[in-house]
């Protein structure tokens, strides 16, 4: 990504912390998948907003792709949970997290700024795990 779209990316996201306010949004998916946010399922559609703290739910034939405001990318494929529990997005104090659970199921993740400015941040917590990792 270009360094002026890089800042210009920064400047109009500013901080994400509050767990009211969305940190992303759903792209792409394929029914049936759900998201829970604050204890209410909803079905998702293209442009639901997600939280941190949202539960990400599909079914054998569900798929979800979610863009984050760092412009991370995340596809959950089908019978997967996920669960996303901490998204700080300050980059210019460089206070930056992705912190998230895969409960079951399977996901693919490509890293936006976060990844970039702290990659040790970038955290899924898995019951057990395959890891592959390019580039």
């Amino acid at each position: 990504m270009k360094t002026s779209v890089l800042l210009a990316m920064l400047l109009l996201c500013g901080t994400v912390l509050a767990a009211n306010k969305p940190v992303g949004s759903v792209k792409t998916y394929q029914p049936e998948s759900v998201i829970v946010h604050e204890g209410i399922e909803r079905p998702v559609s293209k442009g639901t907003p997600v939280h941190v703290g949202d539960r990400i739910v599909t079914d054998s034939d569900g798929a979800v792709g979610i863009t984050f405001v760092d412009g991370s990318v995340l596809s959950l494929g089908p019978g997967t949970e996920f669960i996303l529990d901490e998204l700080k997005f300050n980059p210019v104090e460089k206070d930056v997290s992705f912190l998230s659970r895969l409960q079951r199921g399977t996901a693919t993740f490509l890293s936006g700024a976060i990844g970039r400015i702290l990659p040790q941040s970038v955290k899924f917590k898995t019951p057990t795990a395959t890891l592959g990792l390019r580039g």
